[in-house]
């Protein structure tokens, strides 16, 4: 009988070894959220565009663009540590429909509303507080979902053949979002938005989990604090997740800048123009869909902790390289190929460590708590943003943008080096 056992052992993990991104295409289920985050995706990507060209077209000033920015941050900061609690007692999948088709209606509304000439700033900030503040029960909803769909040993193959889809999906929203703009209009590109939405709530609706159908029961308001109460408790117990919320607050304040201050960099440091962005943004999601190829692989025979360490320091030395935009200013050629290669090795490693958190996470955290560890985990990470990005505004008045770069790309070195030195658990 022992011997049996010693044999099943062998060929469990036989198996799991041999795990490749074939098993994954075989989950029929799984697929489906893939496929529906995929055509998601694609939505955001072209909404991204327009959505900015929408705000600048009826505001006309840069003030109510960062306004309509900050806002659009605001409920993932103050609502998702509060809404993984609700989320955790209710049907998941029905919980992300309902959003998909919420946010469907709000933004053909919205698109139909501009087409007729009623938006206005006030109409825009309510809007798009009502999509965030949707997104923050989305977002918990559907990382907890997860597990009723697929089996732990899939998880790292399964994240990352979702994220490299996903921003292929982003790569081609982004390539065709101007032709759309440009020969549909504004409130097109929004329809189209719209639609995917609606797509997505179907493609997640066909699903089938092992989520129960009753699972869904009412939750009076003791419940609710007390879920709540059980949620931050178990964060601080759980020292694993409480490392990742402090990882994704310092990666997220560290690359402010360069997400900030992406124009100036191509004005001040490489003396270009906008095509400069365009070069940027392809190579960073095709080295973070080749990172997220790899990293499955590189996790079976690096540890975790190595991974983000190591990815860390790199793109806080790629970071300080774009200032070596100086030497080929105004030179088109060598500035496009010195801004991709170092966009391409950014998101490469960028993509490392959001891959190994992310798959940790799910690996580390009991199901019972996953929707309220995300989100607490996602807000202490977008909250890093708002902050530093007035901090950032600030330092622009009197540092030049490559004293910026170089003091954000020194903070991040030493950051993950401390990380290193200090043994932080990851896995």
């Amino acid at each position: 009988m022992d011997a049996q056992e010693v044999n099943v052992s062998i060929e469990e993990n036989t198996k799991e070894e041999k795990i490749g991104y074939g098993d994954i295409i075989k989950q029929k289920e799984y697929m489906k959220i893939i496929i529906s985050n995929v055509i998601s995706r694609f939505g955001d990507s072209i909404d991204s565009l327009a959505f900015t060209w929408l705000v600048y077209a009826v505001t006309g000033s840069a003030s109510w663009t960062a306004i309509i920015f900050a806002l659009n941050q605001l409920p993932s900061v103050i609502l998702q540590p509060f809404t993984g609690a609700l989320v955790e007692n209710m049907n998941k999948k029905r919980v992300m429909v309902s959003t998909d088709l919420i946010r469907g209606i709000v933004v053909v509304l919205l698109a139909v509303l501009y087409k007729t000439g009623v938006v206005n700033p006030l109409i825009l900030a309510a809007f798009t507080l009502i999509i965030s503040s949707v997104e923050a029960f989305c977002l918990p909803a559907g990382i907890a979902f997860i597990p009723k769909v697929i089996d732990k040993k899939y998880y790292a193959f399964g994240t990352s053949m979702n994220s490299t889809l996903c921003n292929i999906s982003q790569l081609i929203g982004l390539g065709i979002a101007g032709v759309i703009i440009g020969v549909g209009g504004i409130e097109v590109a929004m329809l189209i938005d719209g639609a995917t939405f609606f797509l997505s709530a179907f493609m997640t609706g066909m699903v089938h989990s092992t989520e129960e159908r009753h699972e869904k029961k009412k939750v009076n308001v003791q419940d609710y604090l007390k879920g709540l109460k059980e949620g931050f408790s178990y964060i601080k117990v759980k020292r694993i997740i409480l490392n990742f919320c402090i990882l994704g607050v310092l990666v997220n304040a560290v690359t402010v800048p360069i997400n900030s201050l992406q124009s100036p960099m191509a004005v001040e440091i490489f003396g270009l123009g906008s095509e400069l962005l365009s070069v940027f943004g392809v190579a960073l999601i095709l080295g973070m869909s080749l990172g997220t190829v790899v990293l499955p692989y590189l996790i079976k025979k690096i540890p975790a902790r190595v991974i983000v360490v190591g990815s860390g320091i790199i793109i806080g030395i790629g970071y300080g390289s774009f200032v070596l935009g100086r030497f080929t200013y105004g030179q088109q050629i060598p500035s496009y190929l010195l801004c991709g290669v170092i966009s391409l090795i950014a998101g490469m490693t960028l993509s490392w460590i959001s891959g190994v958190v992310q798959i940790q996470f799910m690996n580390s955290v009991e199901e019972q708590y996953l929707a309220r560890s995300a989100s607490i985990f996602n807000a202490c990470s977008c909250a890093a943003s708002p902050i530093m990005s007035f901090v950032v505004s600030g330092l622009a008045l009197r540092l030049s943008v490559s004293t910026i770069f170089l003091g954000a790309a020194t903070c991040m070195v030493a950051i993950f080096m401390i990380i290193g030195i200090s043994g932080m658990k990851m896995e």
